[in-house]
């Protein structure tokens, strides 16, 4: 049997061991073994059971085998997360419970709060607030931030994460370098401010993804060169969420007063077209009248896509001005663009472009365009109303769009 005070192995387990393998095995009480002897008496054993068979059965049982291992294994992981999760999900629950609607209260303020405001709305202390988890706070946090998606900017963002320890949470997994993609993620959500020198390193990331994250991100921190990367990357792609991140960024420092870029400008300067359609549709929001009036030059541009752009955001201006610039392009335009500038000159709605749509209908080629110019007359008032029952019954091939466009319009 096992010596006691072995230096590789408990001596407890030894003496099991060798029980189980002088019982089992019948190999007698002569058999001695110290520390991993009993590992390698048990390859043996297995080396020797194993000869009897071809190499075949052999692989064949060492893959079961494994099998068995990396099935158990991954058991044992997804049994980890699952725990995790669900600890996660109390703990989400149970401070949801307590702090939900006090945090709905402060961000739902239009008026940045003191501390002390913040503190009697939640009935507690800061420092109390600070012994709690972080993460759930984060999560917490966001939930509410989602729930107001429609409003750029909440006054007192910043200063409940700096009192929950959010700011200090995410801000630390930046530092080290943990979870860093979703940590961005939640903080373009909030958004809140995090030290300018953190963001930095990962401005330049391998990662296309972290990097154009960092880079859109990094408006929200700096208070020296909000839109660096944005006038840096003019002529850079993009994914399907800057633009969004670019008005969330535009928008938010709109909000707080402060100075935004000039995107007829950086249209100018792009090379790139979905970039220069994406600063063209950036100018209804937030250019002067100005650059709003110049947006019609680019009705006539050579691009595509700065076309598109041009007329949609004349769409969103309204300016009754720019209706017989649109009106005067329209024969020029591609079919796609044709039916914006129907849904334009509608939106703009003066009430002077009856005939217009009528014989937009009425020259068209593709039913999709005649489709839209119905249905812009059919909602352009009282006259554009009538005219479209006058072409109803005038024994034209497309009853089926009149049909439709009747039964799903608004009643008069």
């Amino acid at each position: 049997m096992c010596e006691k005070n072995l230096n590789f192995a408990p001596a407890m387990l030894c003496t099991l061991l060798n029980i189980m393998i002088d019982g089992l095995l019948n190999i007698g009480p002569n058999a001695y073994f110290y520390g991993w002897d009993v590992l390698t008496y048990v390859r043996y054993l297995l080396d020797a059971y194993l000869r009897q068979f071809s190499w075949q059965v052999q692989t064949s049982l060492v893959i079961i085998a494994m099998s068995l291992l990396m099935i158990i294994l991954l058991s044992v992981m997804f049994a980890k997360r699952m725990m995790d999760r669900n600890k996660s999900e109390r703990l989400l629950r149970q401070c949801a419970a307590r702090f939900e609607e006090p945090f709905r209260i402060v961000l739902q303020s239009d008026e940045k709060w003191p501390r002390e405001e913040i503190e009697y709305v939640c009935k507690v202390d800061s420092s109390a607030l600070q012994t709690f988890d972080p993460e759930t706070f984060a999560h917490l946090i966001t939930k509410l931030r989602l729930e107001q998606s429609n409003r750029v900017f909440l006054p007192n963002m910043q200063r409940l994460c700096a009192m929950t320890g959010v700011q200090a949470y995410l801000e630390y997994n930046i530092v080290k370098r943990k979870h860093v993609e979703e940590s961005l993620q939640m903080l373009m959500t909030l958004p809140i401010r995090i030290t300018e020198g953190a963001l930095a390193v990962y401005t330049e990331s391998r990662s296309r993804r972290v990097r154009e994250l960092a880079r859109s991100y990094y408006g929200f921190c700096s208070k020296t060169e909000p839109f660096h990367f944005v006038m840096q990357d003019v002529n850079e792609s993009f994914e399907l969420w800057y633009p969004t991140t670019l008005h969330r960024l535009v928008g938010w420092h709109h909000a707080k007063g402060h100075p935004v870029p000039q995107f007829l400008t950086l249209a100018r300067q792009s090379e790139n077209s979905d970039k220069r359609a994406l600063f063209i549709s950036e100018i209804p929001y937030w250019g002067n009248e100005k650059e709003k009036r110049s947006v019609r030059a680019y009705l006539t541009s050579n691009d595509p896509k700065c076309r598109s752009a041009a007329i949609q955001a004349l769409a969103i201006i309204g300016d009754p001005d720019s209706e017989a610039d649109l009106v005067a392009n329209y024969s020029a335009q591609f079919p796609q663009a044709k039916r914006e500038t129907l849904m334009a000159v509608a939106k703009i709605n003066t009430g002077k472009q009856t005939e217009f749509f009528r014989q937009a209908y009425l020259q068209s080629s593709s039913q999709n365009t005649r489709a839209v110019a119905l249905s812009c007359l059919y909602n352009y008032g009282k006259e554009g109303r009538r005219v479209f029952r006058e072409l109803a019954n005038a024994g034209l091939d497309d009853t089926r769009f009149f049909e439709q466009i009747e039964s799903t319009g608004p009643k008069s």
